[in-house]
């Protein structure tokens, strides 16, 4: 094999099966799938093809990244957690001069990779953050502010569904590292401590209806406003039910993660929390912004599972990337600052993964 392939490691988890449909049916570049097993690989996606390749990969093993990434000219990264997996992937990439994404993305992730790039003195792109929250979330964001700036952003994320256990354990993980600024906003480039917000009704479009917010804003999210010159800027998680809430402020009250154990128990306890009755998938970004005292509202909503839609996502990154042919700035940027956002969106929409709504 040459140095030809878009390479996703983790090609059989829900994130991976994302990334992989869409550039199957999106992008023409062969791909080579990686991952722990190869009888996994050919259960999910069939027998190999022309565009198509198998290869297994650890991980947690130097050698057997750096033999995978050696085949691609840019290498999209689903595996995790995250947490554990920090830049295991991104340093075999920087040895190996092949273009990264990461759909997770988190300080302690960033830095590491950061340090990797000028231990190497590589000039390799990597964008980290190519998922769902936090990264299409502030895509969106970067998209409606793109033209303008405005006096007051307010960002709420919701979402149907269950966590996988890696996604769960990334939040735990996150939780413990204290990732984020909590009851806080983003003033005029200062962060800001709210009095109030946290458990606070918001009313959204079917089929979220009434949840339960939570302020919480990422490193990305800040990143964006500042770079989009928002005045003022709020963003909220929010929570089914005001019980899933409760369960999750008691989680990282309580601490009970100092262990390995504690953490996977944790992680187990946050999706029996969002575990329902209710079958429904999908996620909503949804926006208010407000600029001479008029309130204007726009939303991204979705019925595709969360997992899977952060695979679509990155790989619509991939494939702007991959177009650009070295265009791309050199160095780890969060994936917000890596794309067109205009065309990002115009892509996800192509693919009927999102629908855009702005009510009048």
């Amino acid at each position: 094999m040459n140095k030809k392939y878009v390479g996703i490691i983790g090609a059989t988890g829900q994130v991976g099966v994302g990334a992989v449909e869409t550039l199957l049916n999106n992008y023409s570049a062969p791909l080579l799938l990686g991952g722990r097993k190869i009888a996994k690989l050919i259960a999910q996606f069939g027998e190999e093809s022309e565009t198509m390749k198998y290869q297994a990969v650890d991980v947690f093993n130097e050698a057997s990244i750096r033999a995978f990434c050696k085949h691609c000219c840019l290498v999209i990264n689903t595996a995790g957690p995250s947490s554990l997996t920090l830049a295991r992937v991104a340093e075999a990439c920087l040895v190996t001069n092949t273009n990264y994404i990461d759909v997770s993305g988190d300080k302690a992730m960033k830095l590491a990779i950061e340090d990797a790039l000028t231990k190497h003195n590589s000039l390799i792109t990597c964008a980290i953050s190519a998922g769902i929250y936090p990264g299409l979330t502030e895509m969106f964001v970067a998209f409606l502010l793109r033209k303008k700036g405005v006096e007051r952003i307010s960002c709420y994320f919701a979402g149907k569904g269950s966590f996988s256990e890696t996604g769960a354990y990334d939040i735990i993980s996150s939780l413990e590292k204290d990732e984020g600024y909590g009851l806080s906003y983003y003033s005029n480039g200062d962060i800001k401590k709210l009095t109030s917000g946290i458990g606070s009704q918001m009313l959204l479009p079917a089929p979220f209806h009434h949840v339960y917010t939570l302020p919480l804003m990422s490193e990305e999210f800040i990143a964006c406003v500042k770079e989009y010159r928002a005045a003022n800027a709020y963003f909220y998680n929010t929570f089914a039910t005001s019980k899933i809430l409760s369960d999750f402020i008691m989680i990282k009250a309580m601490q009970p993660y100092k262990t390995e154990e504690e953490k996977r128990a944790s992680a187990h306890r946050l999706i029996e929390s969002y575990h329902t009755q209710d079958e429904q998938e999908g996620f909503i970004i949804y926006i208010e912004t407000e600029e001479n005292g008029k309130t204007h509202t726009s939303y991204l909503q979705s019925n595709t599972n969360w997992n899977y839609g952060s695979g679509v996502v990155a790989a619509c990154v991939a494939i702007q990337m991959q177009e650009m042919n070295g265009a791309n700035k050199k160095g780890c940027y969060f994936a917000q600052s890596i794309v067109d956002v205009e065309e990002l969106m115009q892509q996800l929409v192509k693919t009927k993964f999102i629908s855009i709504i702005e009510e009048k």
